[in-house]
């Protein structure tokens, strides 16, 4: 096969890659996404932000998925182990409009949505096709790409790595991580029928139920189906000796708000595993090569910001490498800083929000309803995915960090008074 070239060759047909390809194109760059495997394909991470609706808009994709079936997302429900405590948080009733809703989607035909969205766009799309090898330097990238078996070496002006936390193609720059601030945690999931739900637009809300050392979701998918995975710590699973499946229905057993949900119900599929829910590159961009989505970083997925990093990293890369295109350089040292920058600054507000959440202090702080001095409905915008933080929200959220210090040194929230809430009623 002849060698061909492109303007932006992306790696990975995810969300992340997908959006990057509709961007792309939009600036009429010559595009090409490489994804190993064929869609439809199963993943998880089902429960779309608020804030990502804006980037679906950008890319003309909103109203594809608007019309695609999908269940509406009002809010979210966060709920005590023993049942004792709910918080019902409502989106419509945070501190910035326009995040009203969002959706829980099945992910095999949300991410095929999209892909097919760039397609239509005018990138090139190649399925099943592996690439072994990038050679990168300032004036661009030579690509190996495998299909088939046969071997095809491209080149790309502009490569942007969206393979997720697969390490199939590890370069030098994607071993070098952050050191990480949590401990290494895993999920153990399945779909199950019969699963209990909230009435009327709460219907579609993700249930996060708080266990000892982890957590539990449950995200409505359709109308009978119902993704349930519980993510834990890899040395408490290791400790108890179990079957990932044993280990799962143990956690439920010792639940009553699990019990509630999920007496009564039948899986629809085998368990599965995933691992690695924490860690971040150190270095996001180099001349002529930028890491997007879950490549770039991943936390935990307990609010839900996986999608949604992924579309912005996606709407970032793709700004910066258009400006330089059109003035036929590479990036900058200060462009690649401020992406890194950018990225980290977005995925920092979730990550102290994930470090509050396995806080039992800061968690009875988070659950309780009398947040003083309006700080409820700007974490409930937080909660949405709004992580650029305005003023308004940034005092807000500062106060909250320091309430939830406090709280370890003087009990100002009384456990006792947690109790069924909604966020925005403080």
């Amino acid at each position: 096969m002849n060698d061909v070239s492109y303007d932006v060759l992306i790696i990975g047909g995810g969300p992340a890659g997908s959006c990057a390809a509709a961007l792309a194109r939009k600036q009429n760059l010559r595009t090409l996404v490489v994804e190993k495997t064929a869609f439809p394909r199963f993943r998880i991470g089902e429960s779309l932000l608020p804030m990502g609706n804006g980037i679906l808009r950008e890319i003309g994709a909103w109203e594809k998925v608007r019309n695609a079936g999908f269940i509406p997302k009002y809010g979210a429900d966060f709920h005590t182990s023993d049942g004792a405590s709910s918080k019902h948080v409502v989106f419509s009733e945070g501190l910035i409009p326009g995040l009203e809703s969002a959706f829980q989607v099945e992910r095999s035909r949300f991410d095929e949505l999209l892909l097919n969205h760039a397609r239509e766009h005018g990138a090139e799309v190649r399925m099943e096709t592996a690439v072994t090898h990038v050679e990168s330097s300032e004036r661009g990238n030579r690509v190996t790409l495998v299909q088939n078996s046969r071997e095809q070496i491209v080149n790309a002006t502009w490569v942007l790595d969206g393979t997720g936390r697969e390490t199939s193609l590890m370069t030098e720059q994607k071993s070098q991580l952050d050191p990480s601030l949590f401990p290494k945690r895993m999920a153990i999931f399945s779909q199950f029928t019969g699963v209990r739900r909230s009435e009327g637009r709460a219907a579609g809300n993700i249930h996060v139920v708080r266990i000892d050392d982890g957590w539990f979701w449950l995200i409505p998918l359709d109308e009978q189906r119902t993704s349930v995975g519980l993510v834990t710590t890899v040395s408490s699973f290791r400790d108890a000796k179990k079957s990932p499946e044993a280990f799962f229905n143990r956690a439920i057993a010792n639940s009553p708000k699990l019990r509630e949900f999920l007496t009564d119900t039948a899986s629809t599929m085998p368990f599965q595993v995933v691992s690695d829910y924490s860690y971040f590159r150190k270095t996001l961009a180099r001349e002529r090569l930028m890491l997007i989505g879950d490549a770039a970083g991943f936390f935990d997925p307990i609010f839900s910001s996986g999608v949604y990093m992924a579309m912005l990293s996606a709407k970032q890369a793709i700004a910066l490498i258009a400006k330089a295109h059109r003035e036929s350089r590479p990036l900058h040292t200060s462009e690649r800083r401020r992406y890194t920058t950018s990225l980290k600054r977005h995925a920092s507000v979730f990550q102290r929000l994930i470090a509050a959440f396995y806080d039992d202090d800061s968690f009875e702080v988070f659950m309780c309803q009398q947040i003083p001095w309006d700080l409820s409905r700007g974490m409930t915008s937080i909660v949405a995915g709004h992580a650029q933080l305005t003023w308004p929200l940034w005092w807000r959220f500062q106060f909250f960090l320091l309430v939830c210090r406090i709280q370890r040194h003087w009990k100002i929230v009384k456990p006792e008074h947690i109790r069924t809430a909604t966020l925005a009623e403080a």
